[in-house]
């Protein structure tokens, strides 16, 4: 399994194109990556990471913020992504260790 870390999850559900935005550790720490749920034209939902769209010569195309050599990495991404395995953790809360 690749090395990621989970440290965010939010969602827009009055956002038409982008449902949901998870932040990932990648490595010891070093970059957090941004992944987000968008909904396409026929409904349908699909993680991805953020994309720019760029026109050149009269032509749009569209450029990814993020990738990476290893093709496991977002295969393992994807998975935990799909599973929402993030929600299977308890998240400890900042008030959890007061003495009363």
């Amino acid at each position: 399994m690749s090395k990621f870390k989970f440290v965010s999850h939010d969602s827009f559900p009055d956002d038409p194109y982008i449902k949901e935005l998870v932040y990932f550790s990648l490595g010891d720490d070093d970059f957090r990556v941004a992944y987000i749920r968008k909904q396409a034209k026929n409904g349908g939902l699909f993680w991805g990471v953020m994309s720019a769209p760029i026109t050149k010569d009269g032509v749009k195309s569209y450029y990814d913020s993020f990738l990476q050599d290893s093709s496991f990495m977002d295969k393992d991404i994807k998975d935990f992504l799909e599973k929402r395995k993030w929600e299977d953790k308890p998240v400890k809360k900042e008030f959890d260790n007061l003495p009363f």
